[in-house]
């Protein structure tokens, strides 16, 4: 309790914060949605929620806004010691936001306005605390950008990702594990020795990799910030997400393969359902790893460092 006094104590104008962002969620809550196609509401929020609801692949937005919290209450010492006064240039982002909105509103595009949500948030925080928090909480506000729902548009992209982990699960099983497996698009079954079709599985879309890979990219935005310090070092780590997450995948239906394939389609589907787990795990560890092997090394203190046995002593 007495660090989070002290972080508090640390932020100035707080009631002028709270007070703009009662008016700014006003704003969007009342005249935040144009398009009544969709979602018969004025509400941004209403409209949002409907989305995330209507696909999990988007839900990830729910988790957003805790996690920012979060992470720069986990980095306080750094955030503490700032110098936080009020910053007018910052009003410029608030013209930006104001303009995203206007624009889509006026062109019926909800996902324009959540972004000048989401940069009105960031421009009150440097408005009122500088260009010091700027800089320094520039990176946490970034996993912003996972608020806005984007599955419905890369339908394309989640197609080539189930094609490309069909063909490899089922082209590693046929060639290293002999398992007698046909590929058809994205449909995989056993060819029995008499000829027919015996274990059958359809890759779904939720295969594709695309939810995998929205986990794994916030994680990997999320370790890059606590672990690395380089720019570059966090780019490589947000460049692997993707590879890591169809890895996952690829994983996840290469035990479903084998299971059915030694147990039927409705065991192979059990592991399915209930190893989906699988997929993260195997990227996670990637993410870990590989931030591992990017983190600084650490200094220790030259009070902490041997010395030798046979020194001399002065």
């Amino acid at each position: 309790m007495n660090e989070m006094r002290q972080f508090l104590g640390s932020l100035p104008h707080k009631s002028w914060l709270a007070a703009l962002l009662v008016a700014w969620v006003s704003l969007f809550h009342l005249l935040g949605n144009s398009s009544f196609g969709y979602v018969d509401t004025p509400s941004l929020f209403i409209w949002l929620q409907a989305l995330y609801d209507a696909n999990p692949d988007d839900a990830l937005g729910y988790v957003v806004l805790p996690l920012i919290l979060a992470l720069i209450y986990r980095q306080r010492d750094d955030f503490i010691p700032l110098e936080k006064r009020p910053w007018t240039p910052a009003l410029a982002g608030l013209a930006m936001a104001l303009g995203l909105h206007f624009a889509g509103f006026l062109i019926q595009q909800a996902r324009v306005s959540l972004v000048g949500f989401c940069l009105g948030l960031y421009s009150f925080t440097c408005l009122l605390w500088g260009p010091a928090w700027l800089r320094k909480s520039a990176y946490p506000f970034v996993l912003l950008v996972f608020t806005i729902p984007i599955t419905s548009y890369i339908d394309g992209l989640t197609f080539h990702l189930r094609l490309l982990v069909t063909q490899v699960a089922a082209g590693f099983c046929t060639s290293v594990l002999n398992l007698n497996l046909i590929r058809e698009g994205t449909t995989v079954f056993h060819l029995l020795p008499d000829g027919s079709k015996g274990f059958e599985f359809e890759v779904a879309a939720a295969c594709s990799g695309i939810r995998s890979l929205m986990v794994v990219f916030l994680l990997a935005v999320v370790v890059g910030y606590l672990w690395l310090s380089a720019w570059w070092k966090r780019g490589i780590l947000l460049a692997a997400a993707l590879p890591l997450a169809v890895l996952g995948n690829i994983a996840r239906l290469i035990t479903v393969f084998v299971v059915g394939e030694a147990q039927g389609s409705e065991a192979g589907l059990a592991i399915e359902t209930k190893l989906g787990f699988v997929t993260f795990l195997v990227a996670f560890a990637g993410v870990a790893g590989l931030a591992k092997w990017l983190a600084d090394p650490v200094v220790r203190p030259a009070d902490e460092l041997p010395t030798a046995k046979n020194s001399p002593q002065p």
